[in-house]
């Protein structure tokens, strides 16, 4: 039996052909660049390694012997010392250099932390780049170092090996070469190359237009008729041949369902308040936007399915639409709670409509949903500052109020103190009032609104600082794990306020986990470069599900002597930086504390 391929997989196959070739050859091409650079860059590094050897070889004492043979103190200038073994050495260097021509070679004398290459200046070997320094001092530890800087063909290869005089590391050999000499041969080859590739792209897309040609031809056709249904779409198109036969049929089709659809849109644009889902008397899905996908979870293949199979299992919509296509009642404004995996959990304001045509009768019907979650949010948030505010006015005067007897409690507790009158009891309320007074102090902190004065600083060495105290001075029988990022920029915040806010999340943390457990600190960037993220993590005993929406509520604690004033501060400081903090837990597994913060701005 004979296989016959239509015109389209004909088409296929010798475009493939056409264009496979030179595909392979210019793999087979840039691999032999490649190839031929590495051998270049392999042999320069082999060069390089016998130049060092022979070097290390010609020296046959140490620098300081040289110095003291030479009559240089011990207490002379550096630059003195230098200048004398550039004497002493020069005809070494000279030698190796004439051995391998377009050769830079030398010593690094440790100790000294000058560079001898032969040369007769007063300022030999001071100036040299920081990359040059981190790899002598890397030689200096026992490491031999080949490196390429720069571009692989006009770079320049690098040598550093260890010098090591009576079983003292006294400091390294270096040798480096420009590549550039030896640019003309790869860019000779690299051309041959290239040549050889455009020959075969050449071939491969002359190939494929004269293909592409008669392809055209039919597409042109398909065109005209195209442009021909955009002013009527009941004109049909001129059938075609093969495949392109079923392209033309399919399009007829689709211009007659879409004159069907005009009619849906025409309804349905005059609905449009967010979220949209349009279903006909069937039941099936017409329409289901973007913000329906998202937000009632609709599967974005609906099309052929109806609302219940398009929506989500036990999805209250379903029966919100129901109610309205069957019995053509309409709902309106309706507050839905929904958690989509679009949109997470989301506050829907849902509404349906009846949909009529021209005549009256029905066609179908709206679902129509708005986000109203970030409204709601703000309301809640703009009722929780109002009543912060009543709160802090109320507390700043009883605050006052009490500090002024609690001054003089502890004035007379000390007096008796210092008198000889001290007793367990007086011990102890002086470490109550020493409390209260602390309690009087936060009370003051959170009724005053926070002024932060931000400038550029090192958020890891802020959380050092802290871990530190926690360390010395509290002596944590907990395992502290640092996993903090080291190229951080500089994070735009008032250090002491921020290390307050630290200390009350390492505090509640540590409290967490009574019998020792694992704190896992760690800073990182955010996706976007424009926020710090510092992330406390405990395995502690966690936090109940009822007691998480009153975490950053004054006054809530669930620690017997807790004052419940802690996260509070923590979240009006960081908020007062421009940035917010979030908590999550389970009980029995620990607590994750995020505080999100403000990169440092331009000045």
């Amino acid at each position: 039996m004979r296989l016959r391929l239509g015109f389209g997989r004909q088409l296929v196959v010798l475009m493939a052909a056409l264009l496979v070739i030179p595909v392979v050859i210019t793999v087979y091409m840039l691999h032999v660049i490649s190839a031929s650079e590495r051998a270049t860059i392999d042999q320069q590094k082999q060069r390089l390694a016998r130049a060092v050897e022979r070097l290390d070889a010609g020296l046959t004492t140490d620098f300081e012997t040289i110095l003291e043979q030479s009559g240089i103190p011990d207490n002379a200038p550096t630059r003195e010392k230098v200048a004398a073994l550039n004497r002493h050495l020069r005809g070494l260097i000279e030698e190796v250099r004439r051995a391998y021509p377009g050769s830079e070679v030398g010593f690094y004398v440790r100790s000294l932390d000058r560079i001898v290459d032969g040369s007769p200046s007063e300022f030999a070997g001071e100036n040299f780049s920081r990359r040059r320094r981190q790899n002598f001092l890397r030689a200096v530890q026992g490491k031999t170092i080949t490196e390429l800087w720069g571009q692989s063909e006009r770079g320049i290869v690098e040598i550093y090996r260890p010098l090591v005089r009576n079983g003292q590391m006294i400091g390294a050999v270096w040798a480096t070469e420009n590549l550039s000499q030896f640019s003309s041969r790869a860019e000779a080859v690299a051309r041959t190359a290239y040549v050889i590739i455009g020959c075969g792209v050449l071939l491969g897309l002359g190939g494929s237009l004269l293909l592409v040609n008669r392809f055209v031809a039919n597409v042109n056709r398909i065109k005209a008729g195209l442009q021909k249904l955009q002013s009527d779409l009941t004109q049909t198109l001129e059938a075609g041949a093969g495949e392109f036969k079923e392209i033309t049929t399919a399009i007829n089709d689709l211009a007659t369902q879409l004159v069907q659809s005009r009619r849906y849109n025409e309804v349905m644009l005059a609905t449009i308040d967010d979220g949209l889902l349009v279903v006909n008397l069937n039941g099936d899905v017409v329409i289901a936007n973007a913000a329906a996908q998202r937000l009632l979870g609709v599967n974005p293949y609906f099309a052929g399915k109806t609302f219940r199979e398009a929506l989500p299992e036990h999805s209250p919509f379903s029966n919100i639409l129901q109610e309205t296509l069957a019995h053509g009642r309409e709902i309106k404004d309706v507050l839905v709670p929904w958690r989509s995996n679009g949109a997470g959990s989301v506050q829907l304001l849902v509404s349906t409509a009846k949909l009529a045509d021209e005549k009256g009768e029905l066609m179908g019907a709206v679902l129509c949903c708005r986000d109203i979650t970030e409204r709601l949010k703000l309301q809640e948030e703009i009722r929780r500052q109002e009543r912060l505010a009543a709160l802090g006015r109320v507390v700043a005067g009883v605050a006052h109020e009490i500090r002024n007897p609690l001054t003089s409690m502890s004035c007379y507790l000390q007096l008796w103190q210092r008198n000889g009158n001290s007793s367990p009891a007086l011990q102890t309320m002086q470490r109550e009032l020493t409390r209260l007074d602390t309690l009087v102090e936060q009370l003051l902190d959170f009724a005053k609104p926070y002024e932060a004065r931000p400038v550029p600083y090192d958020i890891n060495f802020v959380i050092e600082k802290v871990l530190h105290f926690f360390t010395e001075v509290e002596q944590v029988n907990s395992t502290i794990q640092l996993d903090l990022a080291p190229d951080l920029p500089p994070a735009w915040i008032d250090p002491e306020q921020i290390e307050r806010v630290l200390m009350n999340v390492l505090y509640n943390a540590f409290q967490a986990m009574p019998g020792g457990g694992l704190l896992e600190v760690a800073t990182a960037l955010g996706e976007n470069g424009e926020a710090i993220v510092v992330r406390v993590r405990d395995t502690g005993v966690g936090i109940a599900q009822e007691h998480m929406k009153h975490l950053f509520q004054p006054f809530f604690s669930t620690k017997e002597k807790g004052t419940g004033l802690g996260l509070a501060l923590a979240r009006e400081i960081v908020e007062a930086h421009g940035g917010h903090i979030e908590v999550t837990s389970a009980v029995g597994k620990g607590t994750t504390v995020t505080i999100f913060l403000q990169t440092a701005k331009e000045v």
